[in-house]
């Protein structure tokens, strides 16, 4: 008997322990095909995109698309799509809860804009680049894509990111993070750009030069021509074309009679790398966040020249006799141009466009239009009176803007193909005709891989990290996958297109941008297709409240 109880105990002992096991190879088995769905599901939508963008480069390799063109597409999916987008998803889910449960998502653009610029400054310092040109670096690590690739990515993963418990879909969350997103940029990223140009005139200032001379070590890429002479001053030509004279590493300046400073004709210092005019126009976007609300804002009527990338989409409508909204868009042009109070206000009013163009400002109306009576919102949007066959009395408001928002990721995407084409052709930005020859395209790619591995690989993995510890020291792990994945992804994108529009502005780190967002688009299928799988698995084990028990 005894031997009977010790051998059942035993066989007791060694089933309990056989199940342990059991259930400890079901979880490792539904771990293993979780992750193979999520992987499944990130290469599906990326590939989705790629077939986009691929019908766009056939288009433009046969002519069909060109640069007006696609300016009009892009115009189309930036100015009208993507505001109609957003509005429609938002509407039918904003309420204060949404606020509640996602607000911690508008501190989120500061957070990835400081800890991409250290990783960028720490990678370029590694490459071996100076230290004057680190701001444009900085810049490029640090601001994402938050408009073209995030919405279309969710958009492409569709059911495979959940709505929260609460009902919250992944758009609107990612719409909380572009509420702030461009406040940051374009406040911080203007100055950040500018750090180069401080630090170049600082030096100068240190070794008691007042002028450039062969010895000066300008901002990589931060013009076409460094230097240029006007009257009788010797000055800094930062946004200039280069003159047809040129060579290599050099811009031939001509002299000018009656001044002792550009007798007799001499060569100047060029950037360390430049880009030519062409090179630089074909990473532009063609249309960005600068261009938003001309079709909104604009009074202008819509004319595209003949001439190619460098004409206006909008000419200036003609005035009528009395004047109407062209007339006032004239007068504020003008007081702008003179200065004084109309200036003040016309500087104030541009300033607020870039700030708040229509996407933002589509969101902003959701949110106020959902937080406010129900009354208005079931003005635009009833799912109730939906179901019993009925239409809201502003329903087809509502469903036109949904509607033309299906159009976003179709002709955002297919723009983008036809640009690529351009990226990567023999006047492209890495094709060895740039002002420094072949020797300043190898820096230039050395800076750009720094930049791309610190923008999409590294940050990514430290926000990573730090969504870990805030989730575990603040959060308690109360926020659901359609909270995680918008900010994961974000995070993970290339460089903003709209980086290199930034710098030909502020007329500092032009080719570092330009170059840099071209590489990272390239490189995007399938670096994207590695760390979302990465992001959004380790969201769904770590972090997901829906999906940890």
């Amino acid at each position: 008997p005894t031997f009977s109880c010790d051998a059942r105990a035993r066989e007791c002992t060694h089933f309990a322990s056989g199940a342990i096991s059991m259930e400890e190879q079901l979880g490792a088995l539904e771990a293993e095909n979780g992750i193979a769905t999520i992987t499944f599901a990130v290469i599906s939508a990326v590939l989705k995109i790629g077939l986009l963008v691929a019908v766009g480069m056939k288009l433009e390799l046969q002519g069909m698309l060109n640069g007006p063109k696609r300016k009009c597409l892009s115009a189309l999916a930036m100015d009208v799509c993507l505001p109609c987008l957003l509005f429609s998803d938002v509407l039918p889910e904003a309420e204060g809860q949404l606020i509640a449960e996602g607000w911690q998502l508008l501190f989120l653009p500061p957070i990835y804009a400081a800890v991409g610029a250290l990783i960028g400054v720490l990678c370029c310092l590694v490459a071996g680049t100076p230290t004057q040109h680190l701001g444009a670096a900085a810049a490029c690590a640090a601001f994402p894509n938050v408009n073209g690739f995030p919405v279309s990515i969710i958009s492409a993963l569709g059911p495979a990111l959940p709505k929260s418990p609460q009902g919250f879909s992944p758009m609107v969350f990612l719409a909380l993070i572009q509420l702030t997103d461009g406040i940051v940029k374009y406040t911080v990223g203007p100055a950040v750009f500018r750090r180069d140009l401080r630090a170049v005139h600082a030096s100068r200032a240190k070794r008691g030069v007042d002028r450039v001379d062969s010895g000066d070590d300008l901002p990589l890429g931060a013009s076409l021509r460094s230097i240029s002479m006007a009257s009788s001053e010797h000055h800094e030509a930062l946004d200039e074309a280069t003159p047809p004279e040129k060579s290599f590493g050099r811009a031939i300046t001509p002299g000018k009679e009656g001044c002792d400073v550009c007798q007799p004709p001499r060569e100047a210092a060029v950037t360390a790398f430049g880009l030519t005019p062409e090179q630089v126009r074909f990473v532009h976007p063609d249309w960005s966040r600068f261009d938003s609300g001309k079709f909104v804002w604009s009074p202008c009527t819509c004319k595209v020249a003949p001439s190619g990338l460098e004409a206006p989409l909008l000419a200036p409508a003609p005035m009528s006799n009395g004047g109407g909204k062209a007339a006032a868009a004239a007068a504020v042009a003008e007081r702008g141009s003179n200065g004084g109070v109309g200036g003040r206000l016309a500087g104030i009013g541009e300033m607020l466009r870039q700030l708040f163009p229509p996407q933002v400002t589509a969101v902003i109306l959701a949110l106020l239009l959902g937080l406010g009576p129900d009354w208005i919102k079931a003005l635009l949007y009833d799912p109730a009176l939906s179901k019993q066959g009925g239409q809201p009395l502003l329903g087809f408001v509502y469903g036109t803007a949904k509607s033309l928002g299906g159009g976003f990721v179709p002709l955002q995407m297919i723009s983008l193909g036809g640009r690529l084409v351009n990226v990567v052709g023999d006047s492209g930005p890495f094709a060895a005709t740039g002002e420094a020859g072949p020797r300043g395209r190898a820096r230039l790619l050395r800076i750009c891989v720094a930049v791309g591995v610190a923008r999409m690989v590294l940050t990514p993995a430290a926000l990573y990290g730090l969504a870990v510890v805030a989730d575990a020291a603040f959060l308690q792990g109360s926020r659901p996958m359609a909270f995680w994945a918008p900010a994961l992804i974000v995070v993970a994108m290339p460089t903003a297109n709209n980086m290199s529009t930034m710098a030909d502005i502020i007329g500092s780190g032009r080719s570092i941008s330009a170059a840099g967002v071209a590489m990272q688009l390239l490189a995007s299928p399938l670096v994207l297709a590695v760390s979302l799988s990465l992001l959004i698995a380790g969201a769904q084990y770590r972090l997901a409240s829906d999906y940890i028990q």
